[in-house]
């Protein structure tokens, strides 16, 4: 609805006053986050959605075509990427920090000649990288995303949802590029990925790049990723947050899935921070959470953190990509400069 300026204001403090409610019951009723109602609408940072109007008419009992008449209101096309962004609260006028990377060391180079190999790993001619690439970067944030590092075996397993298909696909590429492996990626009873007895891959892992094997509770984050370069820390950044991580939507001021949100959560406080001081180096000013029951969450919340994730960053998991894509494909002008 658009309302004359001040009309909306007037419109619902008149329906209030009709009913004889107090801001937070006419925002119950109406099934709306009373902030939004008493502020957002109220004060006409945003143009109130038809569908709360419909509702104000039917709960005050009048007429919608007498209403419009009477306050000089219109029912008007519904463009949300013109109206979003310019009316609520400046949230797409956030200004992030330059890119500030604070760790000292180079890109380390690997003597991996005293790794030893079981017959597979000789049959497979197994092989390993030489330094840190942003290709291993990658590898090595996937698997602190959904990895894990038997204790007992030299196991490795790497296991995500059903629905990732198309990632692992993506995986098992890198995996060739890596390591020269040919992986057996299949479904298990409610996973989807791979699991591999190496010896050879186990002892890179474990005393080349310093992963721990056994839980990851506890994990910190590895060192050999604390180098003073962006292609790494950004390739790590990417496999972590495409296997552990998730991009919504947020629905506010009546308008729906219109705010990015790109999130991780791990049960590592120590990872979490460590991931966090990545972030902030690059920019992005995160903020952390903890749940409840101890899990800890990392928010890059807004537009411009979305347009600097996909311009820095990005995503090789199709499940994040497609829902960017959705996204842009609704909001044209909000999603600008937001790559996929």
């Amino acid at each position: 609805m658009k309302f004359p300026k001040n009309k909306q204001r007037h419109f619902l403090t008149d329906s209030k006053s009709m009913i004889g409610l107090s801001w937070p019951e006419f925002a119950r009723i109406l099934e709306i986050n009373r902030t939004t109602l008493e502020k957002s609408y109220r004060y006409e940072y945003c143009n109130l959605p038809f569908s709360i109007f419909h509702k104000i008419c039917v709960i005050t009992n009048t007429s919608e075509r007498e209403v419009m008449q009477f306050y000089g209101a219109k029912q008007v096309d519904y463009i949300p990427n013109l109206i979003i962004g310019r009316k609520i609260f400046g949230e797409n006028r956030t200004k992030l920090p330059e890119i500030n990377i604070g760790f000292k060391n180079l890109i380390p180079y690997f003597d991996v000649s005293e790794i030893e190999l079981n017959k597979y790993d000789k049959l497979k001619n197994l092989k390993f990288p030489e330094e840190l690439t942003p290709e291993l970067a990658e590898e090595i944030g996937i698997h602190i995303g959904d990895g894990f590092l038997s204790k007992r075996k030299n196991e490795y397993r790497l296991k995500g949802d059903k629905r990732e298909r198309d990632y692992y696909e993506y995986i098992g590429k890198l995996y060739k590029n890596l390591f020269n492996l040919d992986l057996n990626i299949r479904d298990y009873s409610d996973t989807h990925g791979f699991e591999i007895t190496s010896k050879g891959l186990w002892e890179f892992k474990n005393k080349i790049l310093g992963i721990p094997a056994g839980r990851k509770d506890n994990i910190e984050l590895p060192d050999i990723i604390r180098v003073n370069d962006v292609k790494i820390l950004t390739s790590f950044i990417r496999g972590v947050f495409d296997t552990d991580g998730n991009v919504y939507f947020r629905t506010n001021y009546g308008f729906k899935r219109y705010y990015p949100i790109i999130q991780v959560a791990l049960l590592s406080k120590e990872l979490i921070f460590g991931i966090a001081e990545i972030l902030s180096m690059l920019g992005f000013d995160p903020y952390i959470f903890e749940e409840k029951g101890g899990c800890w969450h990392i928010y890059l919340n807004g537009y411009e953190r979305m347009r600097k994730y996909s311009q820095l960053i990005g995503w090789n998991n199709p499940k994040h990509l497609n829902k960017v894509k959705e996204w842009k494909e609704a909001y044209p002008e909000l999603s600008k400069g937001v790559k996929i």
